[in-house]
């Protein structure tokens, strides 16, 4: 199946600024973007354009998100949808794809969805496009028996054909993907015996399931052991089939090893800073959320630690930005030496670091972290050749102390924070002590 490098994309949304932001970005990369300013409008393009994806932002006036698509999900033949929503509606999200949308992308405030927007778009495309590819293998298949036979010879996907629980047939796609040369290591055997076992209950349970109905069963990703063992991830469609004047199973499937890969190293690069590995600002304030709804349930303390590098900027400009990024990895190294692995430690951006210390006893707490994050960044950072020497501002607030929100957290420990910087630096300030600076 050929990648799809460019498509006619419709993107529904009111803000100006942002449309226009999102089509330069989507137009370098070879896709025809144009604008609707609410879903009124979109669906009228819709209705007279051809497009390959429709992008629909969650809130809109005249029309909004969710209407734009319920109105397009029950009609068949429209393109695919992708919600865009705003950082916070996760829930939105899902409500969306329960409503059949294809996909959904988080607006974020450091535009960082701009990155991960392509890769989203060039998956449901893929998907659409192998989608269509397999409604006209089938009707290949009525048309013609002869034509059918070469098509499962020649098909990108792996097609196997089983009854009683044993392979009857498989192709020569199949047999690759299952670690296979010829068909005989194959026929006669069990497929439980390349399924891996975590999956043989949900296979049993299709099988059944297709016997009863007559019916194909929907796209489902599992988990396959090739005949050395090794694990393939796959994804798989099962229709009922009568191979010999016998009623069989006929079971079509891909390798998804790679895509999904994909998918987790970009759901890494959503989580995690690339310079650090530390956890980022998105993952920081989930954690945060995570950390103040347990803290609420059990009346718990707990610390914020804002903390800024004092130097950095010199060590930048002196020794350049490659002895930067590894000053930058040295400081996240010690920086988790300092705390338990409940704790949090986080790379807000440039050399600003967050620190979340769950279940403190009492301030004294997070005055003794505080102390030791300041005393092991003080000791030098060899870096190729090169002695550094920094230190480190720290501004703290504690929950319930100071406030029951996490945003109002978050400011107090950056305020109090740049109050330790202008009284001397290399010291932390407790907000709810009236920001004075504590030297260690």
């Amino acid at each position: 199946m050929a990648a799809v490098t460019s498509a006619h994309i419709l993107y529904m949304e009111d803000d100006a600024g942002l449309a226009r932001l999102l089509q330069k970005s989507l137009q370098r990369l070879g896709h025809s973007v144009d604008i609707a300013d609410n879903g009124e409008a979109g669906l009228a393009m819709v209705a007279k354009g051809r497009y390959d994806l429709v992008l629909v932002d969650y809130n809109m006036p005249v029309c909004g998100g969710m209407d734009v698509l319920r109105f397009m999900t029950a009609k068949r033949g429209l393109p695919p949808v992708i919600m865009v929503t705003g950082n916070g509606n996760e829930r939105v999200a899902v409500e969306a794809l329960k409503l059949g949308a294809t996909d959904y992308i988080v607006k974020d405030v450091d535009m960082g969805y701009l990155e991960l927007l392509p890769i989203i778009i060039g998956q449901v495309l893929e998907k659409e496009q192998l989608i269509r590819e397999r409604e006209q293998m089938f009707l290949a298949v009525q048309e013609s028996e002869e034509r059918y036979r070469k098509l499962v010879e020649l098909s990108p996907d792996g097609i196997a054909i089983h009854q009683e629980g044993r392979f009857v047939f498989v192709n020569p796609t199949g047999m690759e993907i299952l670690g296979v040369r010829e068909s005989e290591e194959l026929l006669g055997r069990e497929i439980l015996e390349f399924v891996h076992p975590n999956f043989h209950q949900a296979v049993r349970e299709r099988v059944e399931l297709l016997a009863k109905s007559g019916k194909e069963l929907p796209l489902t990703e599992e988990k396959f052991l090739r005949l050395d063992g090794t694990e393939v991830d796959v994804e798989v469609v099962t229709l009922p089939f009568t191979f010999n004047g016998e009623p069989a199973c006929q079971a079509i499937f891909r390798d998804i090893t790679e895509r999904k890969l994909a998918k987790e190293r970009l759901e890494y690069m959503a989580n995690f800073d690339a310079l650090t590995a530390l956890p980022n600002r998105t993952l920081f304030f989930d954690r945060l959320g995570q950390v103040l709804f347990r803290a609420k349930r059990y009346q718990e303390l707990f610390a914020l630690l804002f903390l800024d590098l004092d130097r950095f900027k010199q060590v930048n400009d002196t020794f350049g930005h490659d002895i930067g990024d590894r000053l930058l990895g040295e400081v996240a190294d010690r920086l988790i030496a300092c705390l338990r692995e409940s704790d949090t430690v986080a790379r807000m951006g440039g050399d600003e670091f967050t620190v979340i210390l769950s279940r403190i006893a009492d301030m004294q707490d997070a005055e003794s972290v505080a102390c030791k994050i300041i005393t092991t960044l003080a000791a030098p950072f060899c870096l190729q050749g090169h002695e550094c020497t920094i230190g480190a501002s720290i501004g703290i607030s504690i929950f319930p102390c100071d406030s029951l929100d996490p945003e109002s957290l978050l400011k107090m420990a950056d305020t109090a924070m740049y109050q330790a910087k202008e009284n001397g630096r290399n010291t932390f300030s407790f907000y709810s002590d009236g920001l004075q600076p504590v030297a260690c």
